[in-house]
């Protein structure tokens, strides 16, 4: 077995394929798209690469390629939390623990020469990006952004060493169940006192709304395990691909006194349609599959919400939650997804249980020491 550096375009073809290979006819594997998995690892085109290094690296066994791994070192995450530790993301690999050995140390090989720390992962390239190893409930496909791996993955991980640093949850809720008429009495309520209102985001002002929510999203999360705030540039490069899948009827700000006070956006769970381009081109068929599977979506994932800190116990989030539920029940949604969310964040937990969604899923980040043997 050889691990090689990707180096060629040649090389980064063979790295973003090997996936499509090893989950070839796999009932739940969502294939992502090619175009945006090669501008994902893009430094010309992706702003993460301005403030971190990178590497990718193959693993191949008698002219198989049996497995991959990036790995980053990242200034400004080290920078804002004022440590010294490395990342690993687009993991993946063979059942075969002796190849996941050898990526694994050839990413902490590469690490020490920044006398990195740690080493944790997976992030696809960041926590702002899709992060985690699936570690449960591996019978249903992954909604949008959010990942799927076979089980030996965290065996793997764990026989090696890494150990949890953080697990992020997905809460789902089914439309047939309805949602308890007290609660929709009180949050009907809380609104009424005016205490807060919620808007849908206009379509036609989109960037000037994508500067609120920017702000939001800074201040919001900034206390949260991990975040990182992002600059006009990161912020442009998800609104940029958000806007071809934001629904308005979906995507809301809550202001208080007129001021401006969370937001909270869905998004249609466009894996449903992807998981029939299994070969995550667009071309030639690709894009009309697309299209044809799109209008038949029936779930929908709630991506991101954010409140600012002074209006965290006016309600705005079991508002935003039961709004979104009772707004895409009535568009045909049947399913939502809340994720992910921290295993820690007892509030957006209990305001998912009062609203009668229930824990699905668990993804997990792994660490492990850089130096240690």
């Amino acid at each position: 077995m050889r691990i090689l550096p990707v180096t060629s375009k040649r090389d980064l073809h063979r790295f973003i394929d090997f996936p499509y290979q090893l989950y070839k006819d796999h009932p739940y594997w969502v294939p992502p798209l090619r175009i945006d998995i090669k501008t994902q690892l893009s430094p010309q085109k992706h702003p993460f690469y301005r403030h971190a290094a990178h590497a990718f690296f193959l693993a191949t066994n008698n002219g198989r390629d049996v497995g991959r791994i990036a790995v980053f070192h990242n200034r400004k995450h080290n920078d804002v939390y004022n440590v010294n530790i490395g990342m690993f993301g687009y993991l993946d690999m063979v059942d075969d623990p002796e190849v996941t050995s050898a990526i694994m140390e050839t990413a902490r090989n590469w690490l020490r020469q920044f006398q990195a720390t740690e080493m944790t992962g997976p992030f696809n390239p960041d926590v702002n990006g899709v992060m985690g190893i699936l570690t449960d409930s591996f019978d249903s496909p992954p909604m949008i952004l959010m990942s799927y791996n076979y089980p030996y993955y965290a065996e793997h991980l764990e026989q090696l060493g890494f150990t949890k640093v953080k697990d992020v949850w997905t809460y789902e809720m089914y439309a047939p169940e309805g949602i308890p008429q007290r609660l929709l009495d009180l949050t009907e309520k809380m609104q009424a006192r005016g205490r807060f209102t919620i808007r849908s985001i206009d379509m036609k002002h989109f960037w000037d709304e994508v500067e609120l929510v920017k702000d939001i999203y800074n201040q919001a999360w900034a206390e949260n395990w991990g975040a990182l705030w992002m600059d006009n540039d990161e912020f442009t490069y998800i609104a940029k691909d958000l806007k071809l899948l934001v629904d308005p009827d979906l995507t809301y700000v809550a202001e208080v006194n007129g001021e401006v006070a969370g937001f909270s956006i869905s998004l249609p769970n466009i894996n449903e349609a992807l998981i029939h381009i299994p070969n995550g081109r667009l071309l030639p068929s690709g894009l009309f599959k697309l299209l044809w599977y799109k209008r038949r979506i029936t779930s929908l994932r709630a991506f991101t919400l954010g409140i600012l800190k002074p209006y965290r116990r006016l309600g705005i989030d079991a508002a935003f939650y039961l709004r979104t539920f009772k707004i895409g029940m009535s568009k045909g949604y049947t399913l939502g997804e809340a994720s992910w969310i921290l295993e820690d964040n007892a509030p957006m937990i209990n305001a998912l249980l009062k609203i009668g969604a229930r824990k699905v899923k668990t993804y997990r980040i792994y660490g492990r020491s850089v130096a240690e043997d």
